[in-house]
């Protein structure tokens, strides 16, 4: 039977995720959509997806790791239609020294980083953005400070190369001591789930994992309700690809993280290629040994 998952997984989900972000920040939802290169389904989200179903466990991509260092590889280009860049490193990770990425912030991101409530999230925000400026700055071939990120207000940004015009998606989530950035030419979201004391869903694998999956396809969507089976979220297979009805076709993928951290990305594409940063080499997607 199908089964709409939505509340069920809300009221069961611990309190660290995604979700998180809104309260880190202070900053209300926003509603504005992705332009029209991000995928149309986006754009029609006024009604819940009816039941959507499983169109097969998808091919692994084909991933491609680099270390995490402070010189990015030059080889590597804005991602095109199928390929997915993921980032993955603590919230102490800088790559040029911090008065130099501080510099780089807008005057919102540093209003926004005043407003966060403690200094440890204040910290997190700065870091994550500061990254993210560095790596778009590589991929466009421009000084950080001068990129135009336009932000929805809860670490969905998006941004074009100044000179072919070519638009890329930038997520960003938090888990534990970890940030994940997940840059895309098409919608995508991220979901991040560390276990919190005293909340017993930490302790189940399936129940987390299930989580995580359908949060990452409800943040990409603008957290529009999607009604699916909850068996098709249990499989042991690391790829999926979803018809979510009037949303389109979706592919899910699981990221391996440290413990219990779960986590999955969402885009509106198959994805066929993958750049890892910050994983092991040897065992990039290997979620036993990441």
């Amino acid at each position: 039977m199908p089964l709409e998952l939505e509340s069920e997984l809300a009221s069961a989900a611990p309190p660290v995720s995604k979700h998180a972000r809104d309260a880190d920040s202070g900053n209300p939802r926003a509603a504005d959509v992705d332009e029209a290169s991000v995928h149309a389904s986006v754009e029609r989200i006024a009604q819940p997806a009816r039941i959507a179903r499983v169109i097969a466990s998808a091919a692994a991509p084909a991933f491609l790791s680099h270390p995490l260092t402070r010189h990015y590889p030059r080889s590597l280009a804005a991602p095109r239609a199928g390929e997915l860049h993921l980032w993955r490193f603590r919230c102490e990770w800088l790559p040029v020294p911090v008065q130099e990425g501080d510099s780089w912030l807008s005057k919102t991101e540093r209003e926004r980083a005043r407003l966060h409530p403690n200094a440890a999230l204040r910290k997190r925000f700065i870091v994550a953005r500061v990254v993210a400026r560095w790596i778009v700055g590589n991929l466009f071939d421009c000084e950080p400070r001068s990129i135009d990120l336009l932000d929805d207000g809860e670490e969905k940004l998006r941004a074009r190369h100044p000179h072919d015009g070519r638009g890329i998606v930038i997520d960003i989530a938090y888990g534990g001591i970890w940030i994940v950035v997940g840059i895309a030419s098409t919608a995508l979201g991220l979901s991040v789930i560390a276990p919190s004391p005293g909340n017993a869903i930490g302790e189940l694998p399936e129940a987390s994992r299930r989580h995580v999956r359908y949060s990452s396809l409800c943040n990409a969507l603008r957290h529009a309700p999607v009604e699916l089976d909850a068996d098709l979220l249990l499989s042991d297979a690391t790829a999926h690809a979803f018809d979510l009805a009037e949303h389109g076709r979706w592919h899910v993928l699981d990221l391996p993280m440290p413990g219990k951290i779960r986590a999955a990305v969402a885009l509106a594409q198959p994805v066929t290629q993958v750049h890892t940063f910050g994983w092991p080499k040897a065992s990039a997607f290997d979620p036993a040994s990441a």
